[in-house]
């Protein structure tokens, strides 16, 4: 029972991805692009969270947490850019 609602959860995860994936193809913005990018990668990174935990193994966290962090990072630094027209 646990391990099927962890791969129902995987696949409800994929669905959510479509629209993001859309957004970021079609977005009519910029910023709409940019947030839809960062909702895509924060369903990833909930996505090897799930992995990891059916998988037991920390590496995929790991990944995970390195990814939030990229993601992060980049979404601040394109919004500065846009705001102000230089990053640093």
């Amino acid at each position: 029972m646990n391990s099927m609602l962890l791969e129902y959860s995987l696949i409800f995860m994929v669905i959510t991805i479509i629209p993001c994936i859309y957004r970021v193809i079609k977005g009519p913005t910029i910023p709409d692009r940019v947030v839809a990018l960062d909702a895509m990668t924060t369903v990833i990174v909930v996505m090897l969270g799930i992995y990891s935990f059916v998988k037991g193994s920390a590496f995929f966290m790991d990944v995970a947490l390195v990814l939030a962090i990229i993601s992060f990072v980049g979404t601040v630094t394109v919004a500065k850019y846009l705001d102000e027209g230089v990053v640093f």
